[in-house]
């Protein structure tokens, strides 16, 4: 369907065509005839509406465009006119007169019409309302509209223009009935019916909203506006696969189509499609920070974590001390399981906004996935105290107490969190597991079905069956259980406790099957293995019993009664030596029944007190309460293992050997508790001690890859190359699968000056761990060591490509760009490490060095004092570098970076950035 602008274009050249058309038949009335068409030659007419409506982006951008009037013959037919009348010998002069003669008689009548005047005193103010918009003076650009809208009544470029300010001063009501006054002026504009739509869906109001989008796109199937507008709404519905083809018709698409578009694939479940797409934005600029940001953002929304790293990641190289940036980063890292990367990137971003509760909140988690319960307790207290209303840190701070059993401590804030939000379910079922942990049923009864009423779930039914279940109401228990199953068949939790209760009342055959479905949905459900361990030894078959034993020692929430189960199934097999390690690795946690590592009383009194301590105060305040417990039960393995920590932490490694020693007794050697205190000592460096654990552990069972893998390391460590490496090419093929393996096996590899060896073994882990930033740092220093840089830098880029913001690949790429004399490249790679990772001592010793070598001492001592600030390990000897400064000559401290080292210079840094990483090591 064609608009009235271009059927009114149509009909003023069909009446040019008909004059030209007379005038070649009819000499005789020539001038007659180009006087009465003469003032179309210069683009006269009747003065009326305009006919391009005003539009706008939604949300409006600064607006632009023209309210003119356009209604001019094409210069082509006038040209044809004009060469027409001059092909008949009509004087030039008789021509050029009539022209002025037209022209005068349309100035007089533009003159002397009101209603034309008018229109163009209506235009004008639309034009300074426009402006006004653009500014976001609101209040005047209306006032100037409705004093346009007075002069033209008929205008619906004014009306839609009302309509639109009303929209954004979010006067809705004032906004539609604009929009609908357009509409009845002209019923056929697709601009007022996707300006209308867009007020609808400012208002949330999406159906009302999509039917006029659509029926902008029935009168102009091409308006761009509208696809795109008809895709947020169908996107806003849950329509994404509808989304689709209504964004594709958005012809340019700008980034925001492409974002759109791109969650819409994957929404839609076209992910490949989706992430090529993103793949394409991505390429479109490497340098453009705000795309890759919100690139990152919106994959992280659908979940892809992967993809959305590189792209936070390569915002963070473009701009790498940006709070927004590491804070999504650090939440990527988060829930893709990187943990430590996590960790590291989330403490950024709190030093650049220390009282950003979202960020510790965030912290918070990866210190818990990590065991660092103290330091994740003692974030989140500080994030309460700054947002008590925030029922998020409330839960994840009851989750924690929980998981150290301070349940007391836990129902305080589950209750304040309940308080809060009523309404909200994991409050409800966390405050239910307290109250069933402290033997509290009746009210935790009363939590779960409060549950099932927010959250009717298979977890809800299941939670409320295992407190029947607890209570011997073994029919109530299935009544729930059952109803959980209905709602999901594979849930684990009800599949287990129907099973439990079946094996209890000696219904061996149903109880297998209910637990073999349990582990069918949950392979790593611990109790439900050591549930169906305890099956088949009733049924007499050990063999069977002993994996699914072994496996639950590591996932079953009471593994001392799984190695004590494990021991009488392998002494019934006549396995003697494996059942007497398994029985003391039972007697050993027999000891140690409660499971909080934390022996203290008063949670919230005790992390006040040390909050505002210092880190060595901290370490030294737990001691004392670890040494109080000590004496309270002088055998307790747990506690004993921490205080030989706390030992360790504060640089006392006389007294925490005589704890180890204490331990080694207590634990009578056990296999597990011997491997545990080798690895503890061997993160403090105490190798010698390490070793003995570890092949101590060995002895205890040989065929332990775990043990000879953390044995070789220690060796690895001592630079004892030749056993680390016999030991390596011990190791069974289930363990050489692991990328762990293949890296000490190329550093050792390396040392040991087989470079083509280590070459090989590190790059079968970087094939099985191609994120892992150290693994490419590796390999390009052995081919740097062999002088190949070319190489080394291939691997190197290699290496960013994947981990755009690694610190450690930034430092590589900093040292090879000094080998290449590339000195400027160099400062900037050697900076970048510095603030990817201030706590690494190398990146500010390397930085460091090059100023030194390049006779920039005033920034080897900036370098030195911004350590001092980020660094409270003191890995440098400050001091002595300050010395060495000192009686550095001072005409040196006017060179730069931007001159070339000189060969000797730079094989002298090369030499002393390895020396740094082979003492680290």
């Amino acid at each position: 369907m064609r608009d009235s602008s271009s059927c009114y274009h149509l009909c003023q050249n069909l009446k040019a065509k008909m004059l030209l058309t007379f005038l070649r038949v009819s000499n005789l009335c020539l001038m007659f005839r180009f006087l009465c068409y003469s003032r179309l030659l210069i683009g006269g007419g009747r003065s009326t509406r305009s006919l391009r409506p005003f539009t706008t982006p939604w949300p409006p951008p600064k607006i632009g465009g023209d309210f003119g009037c356009s209604r001019r013959l094409s210069s082509a037919l006038r040209s044809e006119i004009l060469f027409f009348l001059l092909g008949r010998r009509v004087r030039l002069q008789i021509v050029l007169a009539l022209l002025l003669f037209a022209s005068s008689l349309h100035g007089q009548s533009t003159k002397d019409n009101p209603s034309l005047k008018s229109a163009n005193e209506a235009r004008g103010l639309f034009v300074q309302a426009r402006d006004l918009l653009g500014q976001g003076n609101l209040v005047k650009a209306r006032e100037a509209t409705l004093q346009g809208i007075k002069l033209s009544p008929q205008s619906v470029d004014g009306y839609n223009l009302l309509g639109i300010i009303y929209s954004q001063q979010k006067d809705y009501s004032q906004s539609l009935a604009a929009f609908q006054q357009a509409l009845k002026l002209n019923p056929s504009s697709s601009e007022t019916h996707n300006n209308l739509g867009k007020s609808y869906f400012a208002q949330q109001k999406l159906e009302p909203a999509e039917k006029e989008f659509r029926t902008a796109l029935r009168l102009g199937p091409h308006h761009r506006d509208s696809n795109y507008n008809l895709g947020l709404v169908l996107m806003a519905e849950s329509h994404p696969e509808q989304a689709i083809p209504f964004f594709e018709r958005v012809i340019p698409p700008d980034l925001g189509t492409l974002l759109n578009l791109t969650q819409a694939l994957i929404r839609s479940g076209q992910v490949e499609k989706g992430l090529a797409l993103a793949s394409q934005i991505s390429d479109q600029d490497k340098k453009d920070v705000q795309l890759h940001f919100s690139l990152g953002v919106l994959l992280a929304s659908e979940k892809q974590y992967g993809r959305a790293l590189a792209e936070f990641e390569i915002a963070d190289g473009l701009s790498p001390r940006t709070f927004e940036i590491l804070n999504n980063l650090g939440q990527a890292y988060l829930r893709n399981g990187n943990y430590p990367l996590a960790e590291t990137t989330l403490e950024r971003a709190l030093a650049l906004k220390p009282d950003s509760t979202n960020t510790m909140y965030l912290l918070g988690q990866a210190y818990s996935a990590q065991r660092k319960h103290v330091s994740a307790l003692e974030l989140l207290v500080r994030a309460r105290k700054l947002s008590p209303q925030d029922t998020d840190i409330l839960f994840l701070l009851a989750r924690l107490f929980m998981s150290q059993s301070f349940y007391d401590d836990a129902i305080q804030l589950l209750e304040e969190g309940v308080r809060i939000a009523p309404q909200r379910a994991d409050l409800h079922a966390s405050l239910g597991e307290c109250y069933f942990s402290m033997v509290k049923l009746d009210k935790a009864i009363q939590e779960f079905e409060t549950l099932i009423k927010l959250d009717p779930s298979a977890r809800s039914y299941g939670l409320l069956g295992v407190c029947y279940r607890q209570i011997a109401r073994y029919d109530d228990a299935r009544k729930y259980l059952t109803a959980g199953i209905k709602v999901d068949p594979r849930d684990p939790m009800c599949l287990y406790n129907l099973g439990y209760m079946e094996n209890k009342q000696g219904n061996l055959q149903e109880a297998e099957l209910l637990l073999n479905q349990a582990l069918q949905a949950d392979p790593n459900y611990g109790d439900a293995l050591y549930e169906l361990a305890t099956v088949k030894m009733a049924e007499r078959k050990y063999r069977e019993a002993i994996p699914l034993l072994r496996r639950s020692t590591q996932l079953a929430s009471k593994p001392a009664l799984a190695y004590y189960k494990l021991s009488i199934a392998e002494r019934r097999l006549n396995q003697v030596e494996a059942a007497e390690k398994d029985l003391k690795i039972f007697q050993t946690l027999s000891k140690d029944p409660a499971p909080s590592p934390y022996p203290f009383q008063g949670i919230f009194d005790y992390l006040s007190e040390r909050a505002a301590q210092t880190d060595q105060a901290k370490i030294t305040f737990d001691l004392q309460e670890l040494l109080a417990e000590l004496k309270r039960q002088p055998e307790k393995p747990r506690t004993l293992y921490l205080v030989a920590e706390s030992y360790l932490k504060l640089g006392r490694p006389r007294e925490a050997m005589e704890i180890v020693a204490r331990l080694d007794m207590v634990s009578v050697s056990d296999f597990r508790t011997t491997m545990g205190t080798g690895v503890l000592l061997a993160r403090y460096r105490m190798y010698p001690e390490a070793i003995d654990h570890f092949q101590r552990a060995l002895a205890a069972d040989p065929l332990s890859n775990e043990a000879r893998y953390n044995l070789a390391n220690a060796y690895f460590q001592t630079r004892d190359y030749s056993r680390a490496l016999e030991l390596l090419q011990q190791v069974s093929n289930q363990t050489t699968n692991d990328d762990a393996y293949y890296a000490l096996l190329g550093d050792t590899y390396a040392r040991s000056g087989r470079a083509p060896e280590a070459t090989k073994a590190l790059q079968q882990a970087i094939s099985k761990r191609p994120d892992k930033d150290q693994y490419y740092l590796s390999l390009a220093l052995i081919q740097l060591r062999a002088g190949k840089t070319s190489t080394a830098e291939e691997t190197l880029r290699k290496g960013l490509t994947r981990t755009p913001n690694s610190g450690k690949v930034q430092w590589g790429m900093g040292v090879l760009s000094v080998a290449q004399g590339k000195t400027s490249q160099a400062e900037e790679h050697l900076k970048i490490c510095t603030d990817l990772i201030p706590e690494w001592p190398i990146s500010h010793a390397s930085l460091g060095i090059f100023y030194y070598i390049t006779g920039q001492i005033t920034k080897v001592s900036e370098t030195l004092d911004r350590y001092q600030e980020l660094s409270s390990s003191g890995g440098l000897n400050v001091k002595r570098i300050r010395e060495i400064l000192a009686s550095t000559p001072a005409t040196e401290a006017h060179s730069s970076s931007s001159k070339p080292l000189p060969a000797e210079s730079r094989q002298q840094f090369l030499q002393l950035a390895l020396a740094l990483v082979d003492q680290e090591n």
